[in-house]
Order: structure tokens, then sequence, then C-alpha cells
């Protein structure tokens, strides 16, 4: 087992508070998605959510109209969106409080 890298300190000696989901923040390639910022990580997600909703509305639309199967398929795009909106908001939750915690500890931005 490989011994554990250390940790930078900040102004007198504060040890930066751990961060929680850091693959986020991760160099991993060209086509992933990489959002640093907890605010805009919501607002990202909340527009994941909201097409979600749209998209089900839509598709309900058509079920009404007489289209077979419709519902299934709309109830399954509103998981699959609104749940992944949920969750990534949920994850921008939990980092937006780990960024103001960091901020008061080490007194500037993790990704200063």
């Amino acid at each position: 087992m490989s011994a554990p890298t250390p940790r930078a300190t900040g102004p007198a000696g504060a040890t930066p508070p751990k961060e929680p989901f850091s693959y986020v923040s991760q160099q991993r390639g060209l086509l992933t998605l990489k959002i640093r910022e907890p605010a805009l990580m919501f607002v990202f997600f909340l527009a994941f959510a909201v097409l979600g909703v749209v998209f089900f509305f839509m598709v309900k639309k058509g079920a009404d109209q007489g289209a077979e199967g419709a519902m299934g398929v709309a109830y399954l795009i509103l998981a699959i969106f609104a749940g992944l909106g949920v969750v990534g908001m949920a994850i921008a939750a939990v980092r937006w409080r780990w960024k103001r915690e960091y901020v008061r500890v080490m007194g500037r931005s993790p990704w200063a």
C-alpha cells in the first residue's frame, strides 16, 4: 500500500478540508464533463432536471393523443433526466459547503 500524499497547508499551518467527490475536479480527458464551481454545477443539473420534466410532458402529450407505449417512455425519460439532475444538484450542494469551508480555512478559492 502506498503512503498517503502530504496535503498542502495554508496560512498558519491550517490543513484544508478534504474535497468530497474529488473526481469531479480531476483531469481525465477531452470528452469528460468538468465543472469545478458548485454554483455552476447546481445550475447545470437543475437545467438537466427541468429538461427531463419538459421532455416528460412532451411525450405525455403524444400518449394522450393515442401513442401506445408512450407513457412508459415518458416515465423512463423523467427518471433518467430528473434523477441525474437531482443527484447532480445534491453533489453540488455538498461541494458548495466544502468550498465555503475551504475558503474560510485557507483564505482562497480551492482552484486559485
